[in-house]
């Protein structure tokens, strides 16, 4: 099936619609409630994470440029190499526990690990100061080395986690509640992050040590008890591919990657989730800098970000229910155009703090849905048998573009004097390409002969 719930002339190789084993009603409550904790452990990196690395950030007095550098070019380089290679071998591989929950129960605690040594990234930048002494380039870089140490290992484990979440979901849920399953996703992640902008943002002022701790204990413990709990079913035709031997095994084939291109709408399905991609990053990354600027206190921005999310919460199951009804492809493409006319229209109106609120919310309402829209499209368009592979080389391409976008933000922003009503501007531009990707998808994949 397309992402518009119409049969595809051909499929990738490995197609399989009903991979997953029948279920009750019972056991599908059973297993959305154990993948619902599991997303809100991924859920924490964006969520609660992020925020809290910034505000690190802003104590060390990070530039633009280091913030954009630490925050996303790092970890998306380091990925680059990563997702695929957990991915081509999670496809492959066969235990008593499955394919993806093996990886999974090693990458939680390393994620683990690497927030509770961010939370004393300052101690150990003091200790590293004193030890250096006269050769120290200072207490604040000392502080930012170790940062960019532990969020650069906890990036890498967080978005492992959530490229073997998508496979694991792929495998166990049934293809025609995917819109309403990720819908549950976004209102578990959304409720997080309300309840992070209400009542925990503000205490980062004081406690953030103990916040991003608690980050990581709360990331490991819910992947964990959800690898306990779920039981995987490799799906029909998923019979392991011979496996690469010696040097090999630690790399990903070039195959691997070629594969994923012979199939004809690859290249519009890697762009148009690029394009989304670098679309809503940038406002992302800066809008807490943004909203200071603008003279928005961190309680009002929480308080805004809690509302937003909660009409996100009330619009969720509306939006799965879109999806599945009438195609992730085809309502994506709706939310996106809706994003470009509110960021074209933010770009020119945008001037003091009633506007920036204006338009804060008609970005986090919007981007939500689309989020929401999208989630279940890489399931209606690639394998169920191979999802990994596709899923992640199309990760992979994600990345560079986030690179490439990361690389030049901070730079830009420094340069223009920290305007930042550009990332409104590049977040129109994007949306703009991302739309007519997602509407030559949608003649692809109608085509004859779309393979």
């Amino acid at each position: 099936m397309s992402a518009d719930g119409a049969a595809l002339p051909a499929a990738p190789p490995g197609r399989s619609p009903g991979a997953v084993l029948p279920l009750s009603a019972a056991g599908l409550f059973a297993i959305g409630c154990w993948l619902m904790l599991g997303d809100l452990g991924i859920a924490m990196r964006e969520r609660v994470a992020l925020p809290s690395g910034l505000e690190l950030l802003r104590r060390n007095a990070a530039s633009d440029t280091t913030t954009s550098l630490l925050l996303a070019t790092v970890p998306a380089v380091l990925s680059v190499l990563l997702v695929p290679f957990i991915g081509y071998h999670s496809d492959r591989f066969r235990s008593a526990w499955g394919r993806r929950r093996p990886f999974l129960l090693v990458i939680a605690p390393i994620g683990c690990a690497a927030m509770l040594g961010l939370a004393l990234s300052p101690v150990l930048g003091a200790w590293t100061d004193t030890m250096l002494g006269a050769r120290s380039p200072g207490a604040r870089i000392c502080n930012l080395g170790w940062f960019c140490l532990f969020w650069t290992l906890f990036e890498c484990a967080a978005i492992s986690a959530a490229s073997l979440f998508t496979g694991l979901v792929n495998d166990v849920v049934p293809q025609g509640l995917l819109g309403r399953f990720f819908a549950g996703f976004r209102i578990v992640g959304l409720s997080l992050g309300i309840v992070f902008n209400s009542w925990v943002f503000a205490l980062t002022d004081h406690y953030l040590a103990e916040i991003l701790a608690a980050i990581g204990v709360v990331f490991a413990l819910a992947i964990l008890v959800m690898c306990a709990t779920v039981k995987e079913v490799c799906p029909p035709g998923a019979e392991p591919a011979p496996a690469p031997r010696g040097r090999c095994t630690l790399l990903v084939p070039r195959a691997h990657i070629l594969e994923c291109f012979r199939y004809r709408p690859y290249l519009w399905i890697v762009a148009a989730f690029m394009f989304a991609c670098v679309t809503f990053s940038p406002f992302n990354t800066f809008c807490q800098y943004y909203a200071q600027m603008m003279g928005i206190s961190k309680a009002a921005l929480g308080s805004m970000t809690a509302h937003g999310y909660m009409f996100s919460i009330a619009s969720a199951f509306g939006v799965g229910w879109l999806a599945d009804r009438y195609g992730a492809l085809r309502v994506s493409t709706v939310f996106m155009g809706m994003y470009c006319a509110a960021a074209a229209i933010g770009y020119l109106t945008v001037r003091d703090e009633g506007s920036f609120r204006v338009f804060y919310m008609a970005h986090i309402i919007i981007s939500g849905a689309y989020f929401t829209a999208a989630s279940s499209m890489p399931m209606a368009l690639f394998p169920r048998a191979r999802f990994v592979q596709y899923n992640s080389t199309k990760d992979l391409m994600v990345v560079f573009g986030n690179i490439l976008v990361s690389s030049a933000q901070g730079p830009i922003l420094d340069w223009s004097g920290h305007d930042y009503r550009l990332t409104i501007l590049s977040g129109a531009a994007c949306a703009l390409l991302a739309i007519v990707c997602l509407l030559r998808l949608r003649r692809v994949t109608h085509a004859p002969g779309a393979c």
